[in-house]
């Protein structure tokens, strides 16, 4: 994408009012492309043409120096925290800590099935706080933060934070309720240490607006078997395109 087309992509968006996405620092070598092409860091490139702000979130972040977390911080800008991707690809673990401590608005992805096969959530949930403590030691994040990061940081991220991320009179009721009370949980004193770091619980129910989409784990809101077989289909299809 050529410097024009982002900042018409910019300006386009905000005459629109709606949110900027694309991933930003994935790789390391990023970092050396834009510094001989542009004689920038990726964060300095895309704040010159317009890419940095409360309604711009980066995918992946994980090669920010110093001077870039804090610019982000600045502006405001956000990020979708993808760890299940960056190990997988071997990519690199993101500053998590560095950047919440920051002010970044920090949420959770899952990046992609290119990229992560499980595009789970609750991965993501559990990978963060490993990850964290495996780069910065068993105080770089607690299982509270990871939980926080996982709800209000996403809605923060998304500018939404008025709507979703946390149960209030007035926002959305979208609802998850994890069973705990399990033989593979029931001795974990803490809840929320069951829900990050142990096995992967129950679902008992999913709530989207307040309507049912997961109930007792399985899903009921539309038929899985017939999806399975259109998400098949397209699969097939666009895999023949590319390779015609």
């Amino acid at each position: 994408m050529t410097g024009d087309l982002l900042r018409e992509s910019a300006d386009l968006a905000r005459r629109h009012e709606v949110r900027l996405h694309t991933h930003l620092c994935e790789t390391a070598d990023e970092a050396d492309y834009c510094r001989e092409h542009f004689a920038a860091t990726p964060v300095e490139y895309m704040e010159s043409v317009g890419w940095l702000g409360p309604d711009v979130w980066y995918a992946h972040a994980v090669h920010l120096d110093d001077p870039s977390i804090a610019r982000m911080a600045a502006t405001g800008t956000g990020v979708a925290h993808c760890p299940s991707s960056n190990a997988r690809l071997g990519a690199g673990i993101a500053r998590l800590r560095e950047m919440r401590d920051a002010g970044i608005p920090v949420g959770l992805g899952v990046d992609g099935a290119a990229s992560n096969e499980s595009c789970s959530l609750w991965e993501e949930l559990r990978h963060a706080l490993l990850l964290a403590r495996a780069r910065g030691g068993p105080k770089a994040l607690s299982v509270r933060d990871a939980l926080d990061i996982a709800t209000v940081g996403g809605a923060r991220v998304l500018g939404r934070q008025d709507e979703i991320g946390s149960l209030a009179v007035g926002k959305l009721a979208d609802i998850a309720v994890w069973r705990l009370d399990t033989l593979a949980h029931i001795d974990i004193a803490d809840p929320v240490a069951a829900l990050v770091l142990g096995g992967r619980p129950p679902l008992e129910l999913l709530l989207v607006n307040g309507e049912p989409v997961v109930e007792r784990d399985q899903l009921v809101s539309v038929d899985s078997d017939a999806l399975a077989c259109d998400v098949k289909r397209a699969s097939a299809t666009l895999l023949s395109r590319a390779t015609a």
